[in-house]
């Protein structure tokens, strides 16, 4: 079954959606009971792709899952607030028995960051508060923006740890978090397709579910990153007989962290960091690729006095790029404009001297269809 792969090759997701049939199972059927069931990806920055979990790998995800509550701190039955950002995922738990029971027993408190205005956030910290919360599980950028709301108003309660999920938790990001709520932040790895695939524990080492899953990272031809060299994340899930992924272009870029044993004790290998997925990297004039963490910290902290909430810079053609920000109201006068100038002056050191860059002011940027925000964006290269 499934289809031949040349060495240093993986599954993309294009190959997964062009094979899908060779890779399901022949006894494959999809039934109310627990058994087999499909799973579509957010399809953030495009078509989104469907794989089968069975029943096996099922209770892996849903362990690997709880797994990593424990390493943030509030295992199953420890009250916390989820701030997530899937309609789909919301719905669901909204709408279906079993889902609800689950997060009646795991003491849940689900609120929904599709959308937060300065209202939400008052509203959800005022709920943090009033229920004495602790911990907190949510998607990065929407847990990152109550924090900016916190910082100008006010009223952060004292957490002692936050799950943050479904994006890149960058150095600077970490630090607000930690800063404004006191908190341990934990960063949490995994995707739809995969499930869990990684945690931070206490201490900060990011351990890989070897277990559940194997993750190489290689280079654009294929060979293993040495530690500390990001590279390309491939994954081969184990025990899905149903539908194997079997070096999954996942669309990540990562770097493992050198062989030594975490404090906590746990055996499972650890990475270094996750830079981010690949369609967010941009391109230079040169060729060379331009970390999302770079441009983030770039425009978000280095020129940023206040002037600018959010922003999204996109890269239509090699040298055509599109930066919508949303201005903040508050801003002092003429800050913004002072902002732009020293933006569009680094970026172009940073792009090329050739670069194009369309500056648009917008009232709100609007999330991807799976409800994370994405600063960067390459259009320029199909994924």
């Amino acid at each position: 079954r499934g289809f031949p792969l040349t060495p240093g090759e993986g599954e993309t997701k294009a190959d997964v959606r062009a094979h899908f049939a060779a890779l399901t199972h022949p006894a494959h059927v999809v039934t109310r009971r627990y058994g087999a069931i499909e799973v579509k990806t957010g399809g953030s920055t495009g078509e989104p792709t469907t794989v089968i979990h069975d029943a096996a790998f099922r209770d892996a995800g849903r362990a690997s899952r709880l797994y990593s509550q424990r390493l943030c701190g509030f295992p199953f039955g420890t009250p916390f607030h989820r701030l997530w950002g899937s309609m789909a995922d919301i719905n669901q738990m909204r709408q279906s028995p079993a889902a609800r029971l689950t997060a009646w027993l795991g003491r849940e408190t689900l609120w929904n960051a599709f959308r937060l205005s300065d209202a939400d956030c008052a509203a959800f910290l005022a709920d943090l508060r009033r229920r004495g919360a602790r911990h907190v599980m949510a998607y990065v950028d929407a847990i990152d923006q109550v924090a900016r709301y916190t910082k100008t108003h006010g009223g952060a309660p004292a957490l002692t740890s936050i799950m943050a999920c479904a994006g890149t938790v960058t150095p600077d990001t970490h630090d607000r978090l930690a800063r404004v709520f006191g908190a341990r932040v934990h960063n949490k790895y995994g995707s739809r397709e995969c499930s869990d695939l990684a945690c931070a524990c206490a201490h900060g080492g990011l351990h890989v579910y070897t277990p559940h899953a194997l993750l190489e990272i290689v280079d654009d031809a294929g060979a293993p990153c040495p530690p500390g060299v990001t590279g390309r994340v491939l994954v081969t899930l184990t025990g899905n007989a149903t539908f194997p992924l079997i070096r999954y272009e996942i669309g990540d870029l990562a770097a493992w962290a050198e062989p030594v044993a975490c404090p906590c004790g746990r055996p499972f290998p650890l990475l270094r960091h996750i830079e981010g997925r690949s369609v967010e990297f941009l391109r230079a004039d040169d060729g060379a690729y331009v970390s999302p963490v770079y441009i983030r910290h770039l425009i978000g902290v280095v020129h940023n006095p206040g002037a600018l909430r959010r922003f999204q810079l996109t890269q239509h053609e090699a040298a055509r790029f599109t930066l919508l920000v949303e201005p903040d109201p508050g801003a002092a006068p003429g800050a913004l404009e002072t902002a732009r100038s020293l933006i569009e002056r680094d970026l172009r050191a940073v792009l090329g001297a050739a670069a194009h860059i369309e500056w648009r002011e917008v009232d709100r940027i609007p999330e991807s269809a799976s409800g994370k925000f994405l600063y960067c964006l390459n259009l320029s290269t199909p994924s």
